[in-house]
């Protein structure tokens, strides 16, 4: 599969977990999907990121702030069903809920 096909599989499988989000009472706003190699390395050195190697570099990533009740979601568990559901999407796709560190990062392995 190329990557333009897998970038539109993760368009799809992004939509479909917006949906998830609002059928299921919750609302949510949107991150990065694009990260340039530069903005990669400031986040690196910053400590916001712990890699070069990011898929947002290629458009297979979203950070998705959670609102829970109106109220932005801090704690993890609020991200976990969230994150099982993204993974039942497609077998290639990852959450960073899994992490420990980055619940609000979903991404899609190319």
């Amino acid at each position: 599969m190329t990557l333009s096909q897998t970038q539109r599989i993760f368009a799809l499988n992004v939509a479909k977990l917006i949906q998830f989000i609002y059928d299921n009472g919750m609302e949510c706003t949107l991150g990065e999907v694009l990260r340039t190699v530069e903005q990669q390395k400031i986040y690196l050195a910053a400590g916001a990121t712990k890699t070069l190697n990011s898929a947002h570099l290629k458009k297979l990533a979203i950070d998705i702030q959670l609102f829970v009740n109106g109220v932005y979601a801090t704690d993890n568990e609020a991200y976990k069903p969230l994150a099982e559901y993204w993974k039942s999407l497609h077998p290639s796709n990852v959450a960073g809920y899994d992490w420990g560190w980055d619940a609000g990062h979903f991404e899609m392995k190319y």
